[in-house]
């Protein structure tokens, strides 16, 4: 009986090594374009408008564009704003959860972000913190890809 055992305990050993019978982790490559100082991916909001957004990762929160938040009909997450901190100082913002982000198969529902000005078109927004810790990230710079992994 004992050597059953330890042989079972092997199998399931070697098979949690592997990867049988459990969960891969799942990864996907974005390709990132820019001018070499900035890491810009192409993003879909709410399953309905795409474009082009700035990757920032000392930025808290998303950030998109009154323009696009009008368009996307987002409304404001309880009576106040948030203080957000820029270059300039402090700023109020509104607080707002988008339906969805997406980055090529990357999908994540309910991101927060905020409503500023910090981005003109054809940006559509910034992508901060509370999309990219949702995963385990990377930026390969040379080789133009922001690897995304849950």
């Amino acid at each position: 009986m004992p050597r059953l055992a330890l042989g079972s305990a092997f199998v399931l050993l070697i098979c949690a090594l592997i990867g049988v019978g459990g969960t891969r982790s799942t990864h996907h490559d974005i390709p990132l374009t820019g001018n070499g100082r900035h890491l810009i991916v192409q993003a879909r909001l709410n399953s309905t408008v795409s474009g082009p957004m700035l990757v920032d990762t000392g930025a808290s929160y998303c950030v998109v564009n009154p323009a696009i938040a009008r368009q996307l009909e987002l409304q404001p997450i309880g009576l106040r704003g948030v203080s957000v901190a820029t270059a300039n100082g402090a700023v109020d913002a509104d607080l707002v959860e988008l339906d969805s982000v997406q980055l090529e198969g990357a999908r994540l529902a309910r991101v927060r972000a905020v409503v500023m000005d910090a981005v003109e078109p054809p940006l559509i927004g910034v992508l901060g913190l509370s999309f990219l810790t949702q995963f385990r990230f990377s930026v390969d710079q040379p080789g133009g890809v922001l690897r995304l992994e849950r």
